[in-house]
């Protein structure tokens, strides 16, 4: 089954710390995140290929701990 979002009780428990659902939900948008952090590399012949930003992509992975930890759900 192929998930557009991930679902409300996955959000909440990370909201109230699960270790186990903040990396649920990370390795949820693991695919997005290593997409957006795509870059060109140049080797030394000048040859060209795309490759991850492992510090750019830390930094997301980062901004979005953050946000899990920070998020309110209101009733």
């Amino acid at each position: 089954m192929n998930k557009t979002h991930p679902s409300f009780y996955l959000i909440s428990s990370a909201v109230d710390g699960n270790i186990n659902s903040i990396e649920k939900l990370l390795q949820f948008y693991e695919p997005y995140i290593s997409k957006c952090c795509l870059r060109p590399f140049y080797d030394e012949y000048g040859n060209v290929c795309v490759v991850v930003d492992m510090e750019l992509k830390g930094r997301i992975r980062e901004a979005l701990l953050k946000m899990i930890c920070e998020f309110e759900i209101e009733e």
